[in-house]
């Protein structure tokens, strides 16, 4: 697994893209962590640097879900246009990005938002072992 990481970060130009190989790649390097999947390599590959910036505020925030537009912020909810003003991005750059994030199986598209499932769960515990999302 560590060499199919050092092989992903080395094509990688991006930073923050790289930032996420290289907190993959620590974490299959510790014995007391080791929960990155093979899937989560592949997943990582086809992201866009956006992609990564949203899901590092989604994770950052505790978001669970995001409705789209100016949503009225509570405990775990957002909107993509509350998002886009927080990370500098407009807000169809965010609802983009949250749709190829949910191509890439991280959330659900129920009721006009997107919610946090298992697969987004995982990849941000072993993204960011720091901090264990429920």
């Amino acid at each position: 697994m560590a060499v199919a990481l050092i092989a992903g970060a080395q094509e990688e130009g991006k930073e923050e893209l790289m930032e996420l190989w290289a907190r993959l790649l620590a974490n299959a390097m510790d014995p007391s962590l080791n929960t990155v999947r093979h899937s989560f390599i592949a997943t990582v590959k086809n992201m866009d640097p956006v992609d990564a910036v949203v899901l590092r505020y989604i994770h950052e925030e505790n978001i669970t879900h995001v409705g789209r537009g100016h949503t009225p912020e509570g405990v775990g909810m957002t909107g993509t246009a509350n998002i886009a003003t927080v990370i500098g991005r407009r807000s169809d750059e965010v609802e983009v990005s949250l749709r190829h994030l949910q191509d890439l199986l991280f959330f659900d598209y129920v009721n006009n938002s997107w919610y946090a499932n298992a697969t987004s769960r995982e990849f941000l515990r072993a993204c960011y072992p720091e901090v264990r999302p429920e």
